[in-house]
């Protein structure tokens, strides 16, 4: 049984990926909002170098890089630049960082369960997840799709659309385009206006939520029903799944997955045929490191393989579960065999690929050491938690 355990801390929101007790993914969010994918009717306040500057109602001016691809279709060659007091429709690409304002973009779009719906300057365009390796599956959706969109928009489909039939796209597209038009009614508000937005809760569940999710347990009566509000119109077919349980109680401790989440930290993860792996996180790099231990190498080389395939399993998971990204570095123990570095990197491959997240395989360097680059979209837990992990 999937579930997805969201609790709400002092510090903010943890939520929890769970398959039959085993913790697959641990996701954390500070008390502070995500402005990220929000859309605001902001008013410019100063223009230089390129860079529009416009308050959006918050604390910190957001910025618009008008040299950025995207914007094109509203700063064009040659259109005389904005000046302040000028109102546009902006959505957040990025939140805050450091002294930087949010980044925006005039680019907007629409993300839903299987589409992603936006105004561009390819009318009509639309693209797929890759994910979906069936060519006709992905001629089909892109045909289906391509007939339900208004003149002037373009569509991305996701890995979620794969099989479903044109009403339920068509029910998803009609949604989103409600949206698109209710948000041209801006002219009668006054700028800077909030016109769409979302908690970081739901936005976070957005992230983790799959077709087979069995229950979504939640600790804290607003959570719940700022879920219920924001999530279910889009996933109305999760309505049962989606539980209150709030009598004070760890949703996590109930569950008996407390002790993994208490090993996320942990420098060294020991395998069970005896061996162990360490993870050291760098400024620049995650190194990872696979080592024999307690484990009886007694069979040589296919010894060394199969302590390498379960080392290849546990990494990718690790990789997930701390949420590790950027460059990767993996020191396998070293084998004579080309076919079973063969056998090894090949199914290491398969393993990153179970990831939701895009990770590649990139090879192995002239030291004989295996590199993987896996997608940045959060920080690793220990860093947003500002917590030491420790050693066994």
């Amino acid at each position: 049984m999937k579930k997805i355990l969201i609790s709400k801390t002092r510090h903010g929101y943890t939520t929890a990926l769970v398959d039959n007790g085993r913790l697959l993914e641990m996701l954390e969010d500070s008390n502070e909002e995500s402005l990220a994918g929000n859309i605001y009717l902001g008013v410019v306040k100063k223009v230089t170098g390129g860079f529009i500057f416009l308050d959006i109602g918050h604390d910190r001016q957001a910025f618009l890089d008008t040299k950025d691809g995207r914007e094109r279709r509203l700063f064009p060659p040659g259109r005389p630049p904005a000046k302040p007091g000028d109102t546009f429709i902006v959505q957040v690409l990025k939140d805050a960082v450091g002294n930087k304002g949010p980044n925006v973009t005039s680019s907007i779009s629409y993300t839903g369960r299987y589409i992603m719906l936006y105004e561009s300057l390819d009318a009509d365009r639309v693209n797929s997840s890759k994910k979906i390796q069936d060519f006709n599956e992905t001629r089909r959706l892109k045909h289906t799709t391509h007939q339900l969109l208004t003149d002037g928009f373009s569509a991305i489909i996701r890995s979620a659309a794969e099989g479903k039939s044109e009403p339920v796209l068509k029910a998803e597209v009609d949604i989103l385009m409600s949206r698109w038009y209710a948000n041209l009614d801006w002219k009668h508000k006054a700028a800077p206006a909030t016109l769409w937005s979302q908690s970081t809760i739901v936005k976070t569940l957005m992230e983790v939520v799959r077709e087979d999710i069995d229950k979504i347990i939640i600790d804290n009566k607003d959570s719940f029903n700022r879920i219920q509000e924001e999530f279910l119109p889009t996933f109305p077919d999760f309505a049962e799944k989606v539980f209150l349980k709030d009598d004070g109680e760890s949703i996590f401790s109930v569950c008996n997955i407390k002790p993994q989440m208490d090993k996320i930290y942990d420098k060294r993860v020991w395998l069970k045929c005896g061996g162990f792996i360490v993870i050291e996180q760098t400024e620049a790099c995650v190194v990872i490191d696979v080592n024999t231990g307690k484990f009886q190498s007694k069979g040589g080389e296919a010894a060394k393989l199969q302590l390498n395939l379960e080392a290849a399993t546990e990494i990718a998971y690790q990789l997930r579960l701390r949420n590790l990204s950027g460059i990767i570095i993996v020191d396998f123990l070293r084998m004579m065999s080309k076919a079973d570095m063969h056998t090894l990197l090949k199914d290491f491959e398969l393993e990153l690929h179970k990831d939701r997240i895009p990770a590649l395989l990139v090879g192995m360097t002239t030291l004989g050491l295996v590199e993987v680059t896996r997608k940045r979209v959060r920080k690793p837990l220990e860093r947003r938690n500002g917590m030491q992990r420790s050693q066994n």
